[in-house]
Order: C-alpha cells, then structure tokens, then sequence
C-alpha cells in the first residue's frame, strides 16, 4: 500500500506541475458553468440534473486527456523498465497510476462545488440530492479512468491513447441506445441496455445510491484494469510462452467473472434514498395500510422484456417498488409478474383489464421504427380491480397503488361536492377541472354542489367551489354558514380581479365569499399579485418565432411548509392571483400556506396583464396568497365560527391547463382536500410527486454574481493558481545546486 500511495502521489504531483492540467480544469470548469447556467436560466430550478447531463459529455473528453501519458509516456521514454527494475511490481504501478489519475479528476470534479454553494442562494437545494449526485460523478470518473489507464497501457503514444480512450468511452456512452438495439433479440437488447454508462448514472444522480449502480462502475474499471495489467505483464514475457499463456487464461476467467457480476449485479437490491422524503422508498403510511389489510390484495405488473433503454430501467424502479410492497405487507400482498409479448393468455388478461400495448417510436438503421410493449399494473381486492393502463414514471407511481390499495378496501368513500362558479373564464371554455375530479374520485365520491343549493347533505365532508360570484343571496350564505357551524370544511379558489374577454386587461371584482369568510377575519382582496423573481416563463411571438420572457403575473408561489398541505411541496404555479388579507383574524388561527418572494407586488382596479408591460419595482414584499383556517386551534367558544378553510386568490390554478405543467398544483389541492376531510393518510405520499424547488435569487445582482463567479471567477482563480505554482516551480529549477551543509568538500587538484 505503501508503494501504490506513493505513485499516486508523484502521479498528482507530476499533474498538477505541467501547464496542461491548468488548462483542462479551466476548460472543464468554464464549459460546465456555461452549460449549466445555460439550462438552469431556462427551467429555473435549483437542481444539479442539467450539470450531471452533460457531465458524461466533458468527461468522454477530459478523462483521456488526462490518462494518456499515464503508461504511455514511460513506455515511450523507456522510463517504465527503470519503475519496473525498483521494488515495486507492476499490479502496484499500475494501481498507483490508476489513484493517481483518478484523484485528479476528482479535483476537477470537487472544483464544480460553488455551483450547488451559488444555487443554495436561491433555493433550497437538498444536501442528501447532492451528496448522491456527487458519489455518482465520482463513481463515473473512477469506471471511465479505468478505460483511460487502458488505453494508456497499449501504446507508446499519448494522442494514440487519447484517440482509442474516446472512443471506447463513446461506446460505452452510447451503447443501450435505441439506434444500437433495432433488431436485436429481447435478451440480447436487455443485456446491451445494462452495459450503458448513461443509464446507471442516471439512476445516480437522481438521489439515490443504488448498490446495483456502484457494481456495474466497479466492475468497469477492474475490467480495464484487468486489461492494462495484461498489457505491462505480457511485455515482460516469452511469446507463445506457457507463463503468458497461463496469463491469457488468468485474464479471461477473471474478465469473465467481472462481466458476469456486471451483467447479474443489476438483480442485487439495496439502495440509499437521500432525496427529500425519501421518494424512492415506501413512507410510514403506505406501510401501515398495507400492513393492515384485510384480506389479500394481488398486484399483477404486464411487463415486456423488450423494452427501450429508458423505460427498462424505469421498470427496475416498479420492480424495486413492488418488492417493498411485499415486503410491507407480510403476506397480505401478493405480486405477479406477466409479459403478455409472450403469453397469449396474460395478453387477454391484460387487454381485459384495460392494459394496452404502448407503441414506442425507435429510430435506427436510417428509418423510424415503431414497437409494442407493456408496462401496466393491475390491483385485484375481492371482486374490485384498479389498472394502471401504462406506468409513465416511478414518482408518484406509491401514491397511485396506495391510493388503489386504499380505494378497493375501504368499504365506504365520504363525499365531496365540488362546484364551479361561471364567470368569464369559464363561459370562454378556458378552465376544466377533469383531471382534478378524476383524482379526487379515486378516494372520494365527487358530487357537483353549487352556492345556491337548497340541501347540502349531511355525509358531504367538503365543499370544493372554483369561482367568484360578484355576491351571495341571503338563504345561500345561511346555508353555508350553517353547514360551516355544523364542523365542515370549505376549500375555496377564488380571485378578486375578473379577465377582460375584450383585451389583455383585468378589472377589480366584488369577492361575493368575503361575506361568508367574515367570521374567520380574512378577505379576498380585489387585486392582482407579481414576482419579479419567482415565475413562468410563457412565449411571446416575434418575426424570428417565439421567444420565452418572464411572466410575473404567473407566479411560482413559495410553499411555507408549515402544514401538512404543502409540507413536501416547495411551490405551485398561480396564474393571475389576488392576495388574502388576515390582518382582522384571531391570532393563530391562520397559516399561511404560499406566498411570494420578497420581490412580490400587487396592482388593483385596472390591470394590463400583456406579459411584454413594465412592472414597478417599488414597495416589494411578500405577499400572501394561500391561507388555511382552523379556528378550533383556539378553542370552540359559544357561537364562534367553526370549521376549516383553505382559501387560495386563483381560480384556475387546479384547472386542467395548468395542472399539466405543474402536477404540484394538483397535489396542492388534493393535500388540501384531505386535510378537510381530516384524512391525511395519504398526503405524505401524494406529495413526493414534486418538481425540484425553483430557483429564486434576492436579486438581479445576486444571480449575475453566482453566473460569472462560475463561468469567470473559478476559471479565473485557477488561471492564477496555475501561473503561481508554475512561476514558484520555474524559480526552483533556475537555482544553483548547492551541496548539504557538512558534506564532504569537494576535492582539488
């Protein structure tokens, strides 16, 4: 061990004492923060996902670029036979190359950290996420410098190396694709997607640490290294000899053992979830459910074995995730597997139960190609089924089967009533809430209420309204009031400016449930909100096409976290929102649920909502627009109000437009409607379908300072560093030998 430190020290030391290390990190670093910032300006999240991207990318470069001298140089200069003739052997050479190597480009990986340090500035970035991104970067240097210490060992010239290292990487990157399996068998195809490089770091950098992932990096560098050994050993021996041949025949068993636990390591489990809420592993109360079943509940997944890459190793995930099922529920799940490609039986099974063939389009070969496949699931409790017809992706895949688990075992469904209030929006067409009452059927039975209703009957938990009236009539305010004194509970979406169906304009608007909220101490105030820093991005149309600019009036509203409706949630989308006004209610009665950046504002009357408009930049604050009220967390006194409330200043935001580009905004509501009800079973779960949290800096400056101090001051920094050690290591060489102090004298003549 000794031995191998000290090479991988030289090695490291050797690196970073030529000008050619400086300038990778320099390109590498200025590259990454360029194409990083590029994408993150565009979503405006703050995730590493657009710098893991294109990490595989710059390193297929950077890695032979820093590998190839690493055999290649010695071979060349004949300075490997002089390593070779020390105590030293060459399995420890070559590992002190290989640490050595590897430690550099972990340099330049760590040199990436103020990114996620600037995002911390603007949003809440998750330090579990992080940390797993990372070990997946490293774990991805560490397989492809195995593949550069490779190319090194067979070849005496450095652009050689350099040559054979990209492209082998470039394979290893590409392989799995959809153009590379167009024709193959099933087996074959499945067995080539599991040796891509991009699919395991995918898995990686999501926040997860799959042991499954970490084998198949391992293994691929203790394959190429297997190799380079192969390579500095077969130069020390006899051509045709027995000591190679018994050498070839080492090789290929242990090359043969490293594939094979590459290739079956994919069916090992064990996985550590550092996202947010443990999205990836079964929550508390998915497990409680299952656990207390009362009978068994059969869990049929209609899988292909031919697949595309993608949604293969999404089915690894449904794999993962109904094995845990099982597992929870200590004999009370039972699941099955099928692939109706095969089995003329599962597939009327399957297309009984609603469980198509999904066509997936693969281009190859030069043409478009089109496949069928299954990846469906199926719930079966007593005479009751649930189907998901095609599994899309694995976040909210807990919250559905649960949901299903849940739904075909309880025996009774409470009541909601949801009711719509016509206003322009809606006599337009503009708003549609399928998606919204689909979902709430799967744990609810839905009724359509509307204000005026002469009986609410007493099993309705909650009363849903989406809508302004300008008023309410006298018995349709009594009738509320009481089912309200009654302990029911009351969500309402509703906003105090109403859109001009004539022009981009908006105009101040009675709030007719102002009347009915009263009691509690708050109000819907006739007003519309903007963030300057928090929002949309929507297109305008320009002679060149579209062009994506900032829309303030499309809020990302921030998510207090202070209860249990939004505390997963990070924010939800509010398009043309009024603010809540609690300024007269008792004290701890509210929680605010979202509200604005510090770069809110508001504008009343008379509102121009062209999203090329000026907006003013005076008196900026937060703002509040979503508000929930318990007045029982105050104590009940004799003829106080009772009941919940949720009260959120936009109409459309659960509406089906906006529901699509937000799936937060339909978790919000429902997290919503279950606190109502006070069935909150589910909401823990619902919630880990959620967007990483947006990006939102404090200012203008603040955002240009973290930009450029990436793609400028860190290369920057690095440019000095580099030039110092060089200029410091220049003036050493230049001094004078000068012999230890009482050393002998030198002799004279």
């Amino acid at each position: 061990m000794n031995a191998i430190f000290t090479i991988a020290r030289r090695e490291l030391r050797a690196l970073f004492d030529q000008a050619t290390a400086y300038i990778l990190l320099v390109v590498f670093t200025a590259l990454n923060a360029f194409l990083f910032f590029r994408q993150a300006e565009l979503y405006g999240v703050a995730s590493l996902r657009p710098m893991l991207d294109f990490l595989p990318w710059l390193l297929l470069f950077v890695v032979p670029a820093v590998t190839m001298r690493a055999l290649a140089e010695d071979t060349r200069s004949g300075t490997l036979e002089v390593v070779l003739a020390q105590p030293i052997t060459e399995l420890e050479l070559l590992l002190g190359k290989y640490a050595g190597q590897l430690l550099f480009l972990l340099v330049a990986v760590a040199m990436t950290l103020p990114i996620p340090i600037g995002l911390a500035l603007g949003g809440k970035l998750e330090a579990g996420v992080v940390l797993a991104q990372y070990v997946g970067s490293a774990l991805l240097a560490a397989g492809l410098a195995g593949v550069g210490v490779w190319a090194s060992s067979v070849t005496r010239n450095q652009i050689t190396a350099f040559i054979l290292g990209v492209a082998v990487m470039f394979v290893l990157i590409l392989v799995g694709l959809d153009p590379l399996l167009v024709g193959l068998p099933p087996v074959l195809g499945a067995v080539a997607a599991s040796l891509g490089v991009l699919s395991h770091f995918s898995g990686i950098d999501r926040g997860v640490l799959d042991l499954r992932d970490a084998i198949y990096f391992v293994t691929l560098a203790a394959l190429f290294l297997l190799f380079a050994y192969f390579a500095l050993m077969r130069r020390k021996l006899t051509p045709r000899g027995a000591p190679l041949q018994r050498l070839r025949l080492g090789v290929v068993l242990l090359a043969t053992g490293l594939i094979v636990v590459n290739l079956f390591g994919r069916r090992i489990g064990g996985r550590l979830d550092l996202t947010p809420g443990r999205a990836f592993t079964l929550s508390p109360a998915t497990k409680r459910i299952v656990r207390n079943l009362p009978d068994l509940v059969t869990v049929k997944l209609f899988a292909s074995t031919a697949l595309p890459p993608e949604v293969a190793f999404l089915k690894r995930d449904v794999d993962d995730l109904l094995r845990d099922y099982r597992a929870a529920g200590r004999g009370r799940v039972k699941v099955v597997v099928q692939d109706p490609s095969s089995d003329s039986a599962a597939r009327r099974e399957a297309r009984d139960l609603g469980i198509p063939p999904v066509q997936f389009n693969v281009l190859g070969r030069g043409e478009l190609q089109v496949k069928e496949g299954y990846l469906g699931i199926a719930v079966r409790y007593a005479d009751g089924v649930r189907t998901i017809p095609f599994v899309r992706q694995a976040n909210d895949l807990e919250y559905r089967l649960t949901s299903d688990i849940r739904t075909l075992t309880r025996k009774d469904k409470p009541a909601v009533g949801f009711g719509e209030i016509s206003d322009q929006a809606a006599a337009r067409g503009r708003r549609s809430f399928e998606s919204f009452q689909e979902q709430l059927g799967r744990n609810y039975t839905v009724r359509s209420v509307t204000p005026n209703d002469t009986v609410i009957g007493p099993d309705v938990k909650v009363l849903i309204f989406a809508g302004t009236p300008d008023s309410l009539k006298a018995p349709a305010l009594q009738r509320l009031q009481q089912y309200m004194g009654g302990g029911g509970s009351l969500l309402l979406m509703a906003s105090g400016m109403a859109l001009s169906p004539q022009g981009p304009f908006a105009f101040s608007r009675p709030v007719g449930w102002n009347d009915l909220l009263k009691p509690y101490g708050i109000s819907i105030r006739s007003d519309m909100a903007y963030d300057l820093a928090s929002n949309e991005h929507v297109g305008i149309p320009t002679q060149f096409g579209q062009v994506l600019v900032a829309y303030p009036f499309w809020l990302r509203a921030l998510s207090t976290k202070a209860s249990p409706v939004n505390a997963e949630l990070d924010a939800v989308l509010l398009p043309w929102v009024s603010t809540i006004d609690t300024s007269h209610a008792a004290k701890g009665t509210v929680t605010p649920l979202l509200v604005t950046s510090r770069a809110g504002g508001v504008q009343e009357t008379t509102v121009m909502i062209d999203p090329s408009r000026e907006f003013r930049r005076d008196s900026l604050a937060a703002r509040l627009v979503a508000a929930l009220v318990n007045p029982l967390t105050k104590g009940a006194t004799a003829g106080g109000p009772r009941g919940r409330l949720v009260v959120v200043g936009s109409p459309d935001f659960a509406s089906d437009r906006y529901t699509q580009n937000s799936p937060d905004n339909l978790a919000f509501v429902q997290n919503a409607v279950d606190w109502l009800a006070q069935d909150e079973a589910l909401i823990a779960i619902r919630s880990k379908n959620r967007a990483p949290p947006p990006l939102v800096f404090a200012s203008g400056a603040m955002r240009d300072a973290v930009k450029y101090g990436n793609v400028i001051g860190v290369p920057v920094l690095l440019i000095v560093a580099g030039a110092l050690r060089l200029w410091r290591r220049r003036l050493i060489t230049r001094e004078t030998y000068r012999p230890l102090a009482g050393g002998p004298a030198p002799e004279t003549a």
